[in-house]
């Protein structure tokens, strides 16, 4: 949504994010010779696998790290603006160099701001969260829940 924006903002066709998402499955042809539905389509399924997948690896790096890191807004704010910045330097300067050489045609400038804040900085800050949330359950564990029988025995 937020590469949509952006597409707009700077006068390119507002679902072709969608289309080289799809041409990253699909090739070239999704960009232009293929029918939106399905480059949408393809382009929507592939951003999604993709993201998930960059996120589960944020959180197998992160899992490494003590809990008191994992929980720390701040640093998982910056690791996480670090850590887009870093999917975009490595899928578009590396690997799109090598096998899609369309995505080198758009803003680099939107795309690194966009995997920084529109990516990195809400994963990280989710995480940290989602650590804080844990920690919490650690320190103040649920009451555990009573069975009815139980409660008829009086035990």
């Amino acid at each position: 949504m937020v590469e949509m924006l952006g597409a707009a903002i700077i006068a390119m066709p507002v679902f072709m994010p969608l289309r080289m998402s799809a041409s990253v499955v699909l090739g070239e042809a999704a960009l232009a010779d293929m029918s939106l539905g399905l480059a949408a389509l393809a382009g929507v399924i592939t951003h999604l696998a993709l993201a998930a997948f960059f996120g589960l690896l944020y959180g197998l790096i992160n899992a490494r790290l003590s809990p008191a890191v994992q929980a720390h807004s701040e640093r998982q704010a910056v690791m996480g603006l670090g850590y887009g910045l870093l999917i975009w330097l490595i899928n578009f300067q590396i690997i799109a160099r090598a096998a899609y050489p369309w995505f080198l045609e758009t803003s680099q400038w939107l795309h690194a701001l966009v995997h920084a804040l529109a990516y990195g900085l809400p994963l990280g800050l989710m995480y940290a969260e989602n650590a804080q949330r844990a920690e919490y359950r650690r320190a103040f564990p649920r009451p555990r829940r009573r069975k009815a029988s139980e409660l008829e025995s009086g035990g």
